[in-house]
């Protein structure tokens, strides 16, 4: 009798934690469209490639990029963006943002074989570093599928992320606009209905 207790409160307590979970990841959904800060299927969840609460204080400020324009007409013929079949190869400084709200900040590396590599603002305890492909599909646009890993704030795997983007390279080469769209999955590969839509706006890092 008593082992049947025992069982049933296990029981019991594990359905009433799943309801709570349930209960908190749906509340974590609403928040993501009005507020567009993501929430994941870990309690305080982060993803590798932009941490989930958001950037806080606005976007942070690069002092490489400051005079980046000069710089970039002094490269005459030769720089990037102006006569290059890949215009987006190079570094940037990203800034996501989703609504009103800064969804992650990063440095942005397009290779020329069609890769991908990412750095965002955050602690690299939590996973900072994504990857991804990309393709140009017209004239100084690109499509980009990106991925990355989900970490709870104990640094347990639980799940992963995709980022897709489109994105427009300026005629001149030295800025770039797009709109990407954020899905979460769990470890199981299955989509946790956590979807974020927002635009993008990147600055080419050159040398000085």
């Amino acid at each position: 009798m008593m082992k049947n207790i025992r069982t049933n409160s296990r029981i019991t307590g594990s359905h009433t934690q799943q309801n709570a979970v349930t209960s908190r990841l749906k509340g974590m959904a609403l928040a993501a469209v009005a507020l567009f800060t993501v929430a994941f299927t870990a309690p305080g969840a982060y993803a590798g490639c932009g941490q989930i609460e958001g950037i806080k204080g606005g976007a942070i400020k690069m002092p490489m990029l400051s005079g980046a324009g000069s710089r970039m007409a002094d490269l005459g013929d030769g720089a990037p963006g102006q006569d290059s079949a890949q215009p987006i190869v190079g570094l940037w400084h990203v800034v996501y943002t989703a609504g009103n709200a800064i969804f992650g900040v990063s440095l942005k590396e397009w290779h020329s074989d069609g890769t991908e590599f990412e750095n965002i603002a955050h602690s690299p305890a939590i996973g900072n570093i994504c990857f991804g492909v990309w393709k140009p599909v017209a004239s100084h646009t690109v499509r980009l599928h990106h991925t990355g890993w989900l970490f709870s704030e104990q640094g347990e795997l639980t799940g992963s992320f995709t980022n897709d983007e489109t994105d427009i390279v300026d005629e001149d080469g030295m800025t770039y606009k797009g709109s990407f769209v954020f899905k979460t999955y769990d470890t199981n590969g299955k989509l946790t209905g956590v979807e974020v839509s927002g635009t993008i706006a990147a600055q080419r890092i050159t040398v000085s």
